[in-house]
């Protein structure tokens, strides 16, 4: 910032009483007068309120001047430059100031010693109109004047770029240059219009430049159209400032065709409907996720990306932004009540690894997101691929995180709680230390690692836990098993389960006896739910699929195979469906007909919707003896528990469940069919009171770091598409649907065996392109001439 000058605000007034009223009342609310004084010239106003109004004002930094006869704006203007000795702003009295407006002028008026003239932004202002270029532009809807001067600052570019002419609503003008170049041409001019063009052009002969200032925002209620006795006049001086100055027109039109304030057009327009500062929300809550809920980001989308889907949609009256990283950018997504509103990108210098519990660029970003979209909340899903910053950040600028358990992340890298072989690290008998030592050895045949990475790993997460509020977690043997690990999580644990759709046709089906199906002549229908991978079980699914003696069983596989033995099963009564979507699913289970759903996870999940999903189909439900698989059953009495995660206690509990008493497994349908689900409304509900507790009477830290609005604009990488006739929202489906198909051409088992060759087998590669290119020559060499 500038040193600052003192500045003569002159107004010339001619009728218009409530309109000056107006005005000076703005002055008065956002200029300072001790270091600056305001001169109202009335130019001989025969509206007799005008006088009553002036007289009504006592501030003696508000000088009042009487013109004998009407002069126009011309000569009056000149009157006020003659009595100053500072820098004027000629200011119309049909305008509204807005906070900083001088002091945000006055810095770009000094910020280069060759500008003359600055004008700032209006909505009814030619070259200076946003958000419509050469528009009589309204106050956007949902914006205030002062609402909508805080977006622009807050949005601005800081391009201040030449224009060349100011424009006279409101025009900032150093002393010196009005000693050098002279007043307004009174003489030629008359009582106005392209006066303050001649003057320009003045300015620009003399070696100065006229710039705008496209971070204030001034309202200007006049008209741009003119008739009569006004087009006339301003026919006439058009005429006169083109025949002194032959280049004006054509500047003009080049200006105009060309639109160098394009890009502050565009970055207004496009981040209009995103603003949040004004908006009446309660708050703006910055959810972490390690993949997004509507696009496979990294990943094919699971329970976590679901769980955040249901509580952003259900969300009402919050802006939501999802932050996800895969190690090489933050994207940030931003919601409004459940519906998509834009996606910035900002790439990093430096990759994030496994190692970077602090990232210093990653930390920086964070910063700036938070302190740009004003995040009033931090909720994070998951941090795989961020590093352990952002607690702290959150803390450091007093906002309150909140932190959702549902893995075991903080517990290791490996967040399911599985060695190499697949079993649980801390089933009966293994020690912590064992543990540790199994993860350890884990992360040396992944990473190569050769200290004790999981020490450090465990101090970081405890460092981290001191900077969250609140930890969340779906059922309570999660709950209890962290709180076990980590001492430091007494009472900051709470369990919220998840809430689920229920849809009216789910929970009325005709309920299928399972015993009566036992009979040579009908086959039981037997399905696993989810993706089908050894973390969830595959290798027990493939060992009871083999080796269960009973020859009258449907197998269903229903989601992704992400077991090669699995994938090479083709015996005739096992049906693969692959990988669906969530909505998907419902129909699944009512052609598969299922008779049972197997859940056979080796470690103890959070929830399972896997689980969820069967009972909402009235499917009981085998499950392994973990977490909140058990946990579950044991409150629904929807199913039957093994009595381990062993095979052979899985078979028996298989076979137990196949011969029992017709009534028992009627009891445990009727059981399913009768409890009542809890709801997304009825977890929304929770969510909401927890947010209300700790987003209340915030008070939030004066961000030192914040996104430049060019920062943010490039962040929006697809924000202009090159063909003006689609808006960008159709520009930005169109990207996100060729995504899509580029993610399902890496996701095929074509790409992965290519990737794979190229990577690892480069060798079989090059003896690839080899062969194709000697059979391409022998093609050539024996192809038939003409």
């Amino acid at each position: 910032m500038v040193q600052e000058k003192m500045c003569d605000i002159i107004i010339p007034v001619y009728n218009a009483p409530d309109e000056l009223q107006d005005c000076v009342t703005s002055l008065l609310e956002y200029t300072n007068l001790e270091k600056n004084r305001i001169i109202i010239i009335n130019d001989k106003s025969p509206d007799p309120k005008i006088n009553e109004y002036l007289n009504t004002i006592k501030d003696n930094n508000i000088i009042i001047l009487q013109n004998p006869e009407n002069l126009g704006f011309v000569g009056t203007v000149n009157i006020g430059m003659k009595y100053s000795e500072n820098d004027v702003v000629l200011l119309n009295s049909d305008t509204v100031v807005t906070e900083r407006w001088l002091e945000k002028m006055m810095d770009v008026a000094y910020s280069d010693q060759s500008i003359a003239t600055v004008t700032p932004l209006t909505n009814n202002g030619s070259i200076c109109s946003v958000p419509n270029f050469l528009e009589d532009n309204s106050i956007p809807e949902g914006y205030t004047i002062n609402s909508f001067a805080n977006f622009i600052e807050r949005i601005s570019l800081k391009l201040y770029p030449e224009i060349p002419t100011a424009v006279g609503f409101c025009m900032y003008i150093k002393n010196f240059v009005i000693k050098e170049v002279g007043l307004f041409d009174q003489e030629t001019f008359g009582k106005g219009y392209a006066e303050e063009n001649d003057f320009c052009c003045r300015v620009v002969e003399h070696g100065y430049r006229n710039v705008l200032d496209d971070h204030t925002f001034i309202y200007h209620k006049g008209s741009m159209s003119f008739q009569g006795n006004k087009l006339a006049l301003l026919n006439k001086n058009l005429k006169t400032l083109n025949e002194r100055y032959p280049y004006y027109d054509k500047t003009i039109h080049d200006f105009i065709v060309a639109n160098p304030l394009q890009p502050i057009h565009a970055n207004v327009r496009l981040r209009m409907p995103h603003y949040t500062y004004d908006y009446k929300t309660k708050g703006n809550i910055l959810y972490v996720l390690h993949n997004f809920f509507d696009e496979n980001y990294n990943q094919p989308i699971g329970g976590t990306e679901y769980h955040v889907k249901d509580i952003i949609t259900e969300l009402k009256d919050y802006y939501a932004f999802v932050l996800v990283t895969n190690g090489y950018e933050i994207v940030v997504k931003q919601y409004l009540d459940g519906e998509f509103i834009a996606k910035y990108h900002f790439p990093f210098r430096d990759p994030i690894s496994i190692q970077h519990f602090h990232h210093q660029e990653y930390s920086e970003i964070v910063e700036q997101i938070m302190s740009t979209f004003n995040i009033t909340l931090v909720h994070i899903h998951h941090l795989i691929r961020h590093s352990f910053d952002i607690p702290h950040v959150a803390a450091k600028n007093n906002i309150p995180v909140i932190f959702t358990l549902h893995d075991y992340y903080l517990f290791t890298p490996g967040i399911n709680l599985l060695d190499d072989n697949n079993e649980y690290l801390y089933k009966k008998g293994n020690t912590e230390e064992e543990a540790n030592e199994k993860i350890n050895a884990s992360l040396r045949k992944k990473y190569g690692f050769h200290t004790s990475f999981i020490d450090k790993w465990h101090e970081k997460v405890n460092e981290l836990i001191e900077k969250v509020d609140c930890f969340v977690t779906p059922c309570h043997f999660t709950k209890e098993l962290f709180e076990l690990h980590y001492p430091s999580l007494q009472g900051k644990v709470q369990a919220i389960p998840h809430g689920v759709t229920i849809k009216k046709n789910s929970r009325g089906s005709e309920i299928i006896d399972v015993k009566t199906k036992t009979n040579e002549t009908k086959n039981l229908n037997i399905g696993f739910l989810g993706g089908l991978a050894p973390n969830k079980g595959s290798n027990l699914i493939y060992e009871l699929i083999t080796k269960y003696p009973k020859s009258n069983i449907n197998w269903y596989l229903i989601g992704g195979l992400g077991d090669q033995n699995l994938s090479l099963l083709n015996n005739k009564n096992v049906f693969k469906h692959g990988e669906y979507k969530r909505d998907e699913l419902s129909g699944i289970l009512e052609n598969a007909n299922l008779d049972l759903v197997c859940l056979l996870s080796p470690w103890p999940e959070t929830f399972s919707y896997t689980l969820s999903e069967a009972w909402l189909h009235d499917i009981p439900v085998l499950v392994t003896p973990m977490g909140a698989l058990k946990e579950r059953v044991l409150e629904v009495q929807g199913g039957w528990i093994a009595d381990s995660a062993e095979i052979q206690d899985i078979i028996s509990k298989l076979d137990e469940v196949i011969d029992m008493d017709k009534s028992k497994i009627q009891e445990v349908k009727n059981n399913i069919k009768n409890y009542k689900f809890r709801t997304k409304n009825e977890m929304i509900i929770d969510y909401i009171e927890l947010y209300s507790k700790y987003a209340l009477n915030l008070k939030l830290t004066a961000y030192t770091k914040k996104l430049e609005g060019k920062e943010v604009l490039k962040s929006l990488s697809y924000y202009m598409p090159m063909d003006t006739s689609i808006s960008s929202e159709q520009y930005n489906n169109q990207i996100y649907t060729l995504q899509e198909e580029l993610q399902a051409m890496r996701n095929s088992v074509g790409w992965k065996v290519l990737d794979r060759m190229r990577l690892q087998n480069s060798w079989i590669l090059n003896i690839g392109k080899n062969t194709i290119y000697m059979l391409l020559k022998l093609k050539r060499k024996f192809r038939p001439r003409h």
